[in-house]
């Protein structure tokens, strides 16, 4: 308000004459003149130097000649830093023109404070003439609060995060008053008295007393909001990551009483490791467990909380009691759909971030390669009920299908990576899922064949594959890679490959695991482009899943003892004769010379020529069981709905 009273005096004194006197001996009020240049004003100043009487009055002299020629038709201000009664040519113009007299600058601002508040003001004249500058751009409720002393002059609260940000250029912004007030809430802050300190050093201790009081869960009120402040920053946060890099963690530390809103990923990487050695302590896992799902479920610190997290308590809070009720394979696919394949994601996400880091994630490893066999031994306990429904799948559903629809056929999308992009997308179209259950043994060459042809032919060359769709469908197909799809395609019948997925796990084994956030991007978007150039349903089908055997010891692989002549892969071997004497499953499938497929009942690999890292062909549900999921614009659902709601309408008539 501060500003709005002295404007409106300024233009009170130029109404009549264009021409107005500021007495301002003391100077203390120059802070204002900048709002009137704002307003378009010219100012002409005194200047204090000069002390002689002649030299006072020649400069009154140009200054009021300067007004009358150059600024005849301007608004002009005579800004004067000495008394009324030490005035010469400007003096007339004080009572023949205007003047705003603020030679006692604090009795004009009490003035103002009580005719538009009422309150008396009690604070001494420096402190008014402080809060004259801090009340500039607020409002009457501001100076209320303040007169009543329901408010500092100076909040911490608003001036903190913008001075820890650039200490040095804050301080040097501000007007020496307001600077000094500041650093006194600082010192107060930290329990210090005022003295002369580099701005970068205070601001260096400010940052050490808020992380200080996040480790010793000992922050709350005013000093707790600001932290919250300058975690959801987008402006400051390079500084809080600054000043974080820099405090020192004490190796003593509690690492369970620290704030669960804590900014410290140093902290959290030992709270982690305390899990792992202490994961099969069940009671003590529990108890910390609450502490850790208080910090993964803050909404407050999100961007800070390692996203890791939530994978952890995915997989150390898993029950696996439902499992006891899977009495067929079927019950045992829908637990792993349902329920089990979020616990192999989550896996999956751990090794992306700690499979350099063994003493991290070989417990977690350990722990959920437990709750996988018990997995397991279901779904090998009924495993004869194990039938693909993968043979043909293609063909048959183009012979349905109706223009505008699209099948995008993945190589290698596990389960976990298509109900992960579904979820993503639930709330913008209606999904269809369906579980399918990949033919055996689960590798590109035969299950593509499977999809794309079916009869249990293999066709080696993928183009060969889509030459054999396009004639058992006796439609017209266009085949591209999913990459290559863009806005305006019109085909009414799209065939879209991906093959990133499997290619990148061929090529980087355990590498590809960080590359998979971006393939489920390219799914996402590719479905959402698809529906919304007019593709009326969308498929994503895919030839296998995959088994990701982590961290891996040669005594954890198995002996491919198989008689006769054999072809050794690392989840399946192929031979001629059938073997006797194994626990391992048995396939008859035919190919080149050899006669069946044997699987073992481990995700563990057969010792080959494999890396052992991200490899498929076995009999696994991670292998096994794979998506088809059908995609559709839920607007297209709801128009049929209006549709029959208008044609019963018509009928009453």
């Amino acid at each position: 308000m501060t500003e709005n009273w002295f404007i409106q005096d300024i233009e009170n004194q130029l109404q009549q004459r264009n021409r107005a006197v500021i007495l301002d001996p003391t100077g203390q009020c120059e802070f204002l003149l900048p709002l009137v240049e704002k307003q378009g004003i010219i100012i002409l100043r005194t200047d204090n130097a000069l002390t002689e009487e002649w030299q006072t009055v020649q400069e009154e002299l140009l200054l009021r000649y300067d007004a009358e020629s150059k600024h005849k038709n301007d608004k002009v201000i005579f800004y004067v830093t000495r008394d009324s009664n030490k005035l010469s040519f400007l003096f007339d113009y004080c009572f023949t023109h205007g003047c705003l007299d603020l030679t006692k600058p604090s009795e004009w601002l009490r003035n103002k404070l009580f005719t538009n508040t009422g309150l008396q003001v009690n604070m001494d004249n420096p402190l008014l003439l402080t809060a004259a500058k801090l009340g500039m751009g607020k409002d009457i409720s501001w100076w209320t609060k303040i007169l009543q002393n329901l408010e500092g002059l100076v909040t911490v609260e608003d001036e903190l995060l913008p001075f820890l940000n650039n200490p040095e250029e804050y301080l040097n912004s501000k007007d020496k008053d307001i600077k000094r007030l500041f650093e006194e809430k600082l010192f107060e802050l930290l329990g210090q008295p005022y003295m002369n300190k580099p701005a970068k050093t205070l601001a260096s201790e400010i940052a050490t007393l808020i992380f200080d009081k996040l480790v010793n869960n000992a922050i709350d009120g005013d000093l707790l909001n600001i932290y919250y402040k300058w975690v959801d920053s987008n402006t400051y946060s390079d500084s809080l990551k600054s000043y974080i890099s820099k405090y020192k963690i004490n190796s003593s530390i509690n690492i369970w009483g620290v704030h669960p809103d804590h900014c410290f990923e140093a902290i959290d990487k030992l709270a982690l490791a305390n899990i792992c050695e202490n994961i099969r302590d069940n009671a003590y896992i529990k108890e910390k467990t609450s502490k850790l799902k208080t910090r993964a479920s803050s909404n407050k610190v999100a961007k800070i909380v390692p996203t890791w997290w939530k994978e952890v308590i995915s997989i150390i809070e898993f029950d696996s009691k439902p499992l006891t009720a899977c009495n067929s394979f079927d019950k045992t696919v829908t637990f792993y759909t349902a329920s089990f394949q979020s616990i192999d994601r989550a896996i999956r996400k751990l090794y992306a971030q700690f499979l350099n880091e063994e003493k991290i994630i070989r417990p977690l490893q350990e722990y959920y390669e437990s709750i996988n066999h018990q997995v397991l031994q279901h779904w090998f306990e009924y495993t004869q009920e194990y039938k693909s429904n993968q043979q043909g799948y293609l063909p048959e559903l183009l012979k349905n299908a109706k223009p505008k629809t699209a099948i995008i056929v993945g190589d290698g999308v596990r389960y976990e990576i298509a109900e992960f992009v579904a979820q993503s997308l639930e709330k913008t179209f209606k999904i269809e899922k369906y579980t399918m259950l990949a033919d055996m043994p689960s590798e590109t060459e035969h299950n593509m064949s499977a999809l794309y042809v079916g009869n249990n032919e293999v066709l080696a060359i993928h183009k060969d594959r889509e030459k054999k769709l396009s004639e058992v469908s006796g439609k017209e197909l266009t085949f591209i890679n999913l990459e290559a799809l863009h806005y305006g395609m019109s085909d009414d019948y799209l065939i879209l490959t991906y093959k990133d997925i499997d290619s990148a796990g061929e090529k980087l084994q355990q590498g590809a695991i960080k590359l998979f956030d971006e393939f489920e991007k390219v799914l996402s978007e590719k479905i959402t482009l698809l529906l919304n150039m007019g593709y009326n349903e969308v498929h994503l089908v895919t030839d296998h899943g995959f088994v990701l055997t982590g961290l891996l010891d040669e005594a954890d692989k198995i002996e491919p003892n198989a008689t006769g002549k054999k072809e050794v892969h690392e989840r399946f071997i192929r031979t001629v004769d059938k073997q006797s004497g194994t626990d391992w499953i048995a396939f008859d499938k035919k190919y080149g010379e050899y006669n069946f497929v044997y699987a073992s009942k481990s995700h563990r690999p057969f010792k080959s020529k494999g890396v052992y890292g991200f490899s498929h062909g076995g009999f696994t549900p991670q292998e096994i069981v794979i998506p088809n999921f059908v995609f559709k614009k839920i607007q297209e659902v709801k128009s049929k709905t209006d549709g029959l709601k208008r044609n019963k309408r018509r009928t009453r008539r």
